[in-house]
């Protein structure tokens, strides 16, 4: 556990040198809002932020819908084991 502690505070220190070494201002412009001088740094990180928050919730979606797909099977696996006829347990698919 001690090296995950040692990790992130890597990678908090390589975040901190990529802020102070990317401090230029920059203009954001998506569609029709606008955002003049903010620092490239922060636009980086924002951006990477949003992309893992998505990221992260297509895969919660996708570990919610696996997880009741086992769920499902391991209550068949079980009415099959107690010697539940199939035909009564009905098909799961």
């Amino acid at each position: 556990m001690p090296a995950v502690y040692v990790l992130i505070a890597l990678v908090a220190v390589a975040i901190a040198i990529f802020a102070l070494q990317n401090a230029d201002q920059v203009t954001v412009r998506f569609l029709a809002w606008q955002v003049e001088r903010a620092p490239l740094a922060a636009v980086v990180l924002v951006a990477g932020a949003v992309g893992a928050i998505l990221v992260s919730l297509v895969a919660f979606v996708q570990h919610w819908k696996l997880r009741s797909r086992v769920r499902q099977l391991e209550a068949r696996l079980r009415d099959l084991e107690a010697g539940k006829p199939e035909s009564a347990i009905g098909k799961t698919r």
